[in-house]
């Protein structure tokens, strides 16, 4: 459907109405609406996130250099400074099995990504006032996977993230709706397993704000 609605070259207005259309008849479904107000000529940014902080450098796990076992008899009655029997060292486990002295894979930098719904904006009018210049960045990333590598102490862990990006300047009329392109998800997406079947149509209308 949305690929037969653009090959009939609709002007971006009616084919905002004719999603509109198909959203009443429950055809279609609003996926998200932003609003981000901002003065002329400034940059302006919306977010509605979460922060995910996750490592992206390990030290790797190792063990310490000298291990120091000590054998102390138990003190007897009567008796000084017993000797202790050193033979029993020759039975010292290995190092590299004490679980204790291991130290695993350790974290050393770090970075956050948000995930959410974000929007940067920078706005400028034309003189005459019907004209809006707009360069525009609206993001929408989801946390969908954690994976590992490695295995035993050296096993680390990342991140896997979904993103739907579009980084665009346009000039359009006010109180028109624009469409800005498509967001649609990747086509195996693990957020939604039907997602080769979907398009996403984002578009944005610029107006001046009533006080």
């Amino acid at each position: 459907m949305a690929a037969g609605m653009r090959r009939e070259q609709l002007a971006d207005a009616e084919f905002y109405d004719r999603i509109l259309s198909a959203l009443d008849q429950e055809k279609v479904r609003q996926e998200s609406f932003t609003l981000l107000r901002g003065r002329t000529g400034e940059r302006s940014t919306t977010e509605s996130v979460s922060e995910q902080i996750y490592p992206t450098e390990f030290e790797p796990p190792e063990l310490p250099n000298t291990v120091g076992v000590s054998i102390v008899p138990p003190t007897q009655k009567g008796v000084g400074n017993p000797t202790p029997d050193t033979e029993k060292l020759l039975n010292a486990p290995d190092p590299e099995l004490l679980e204790g002295v291991r130290t695993p894979a350790t974290p050393t930098a770090f970075e956050t990504r948000n995930t959410g719904v974000t929007m940067e904006m920078e706005s400028t009018l034309a003189a005459d006032g019907e004209l809006l210049d707009l360069i525009l960045a609206p993001e929408h990333v989801a946390l969908v996977d954690q994976t590992t590598s490695g295995q035993g102490l050296s096993t680390v862990g990342m991140p896997v993230f979904e993103s739907q990006r579009i980084s665009t300047g346009v000039t359009l009329q006010l109180n028109r709706p624009f469409l800005l392109g498509t967001v649609n998800r990747p086509p195996t997406s693990r957020v939604d397993p039907d997602s080769a079947n979907r398009v996403w149509f984002a578009f944005v209308t610029g107006s001046l704000a009533k006080p």
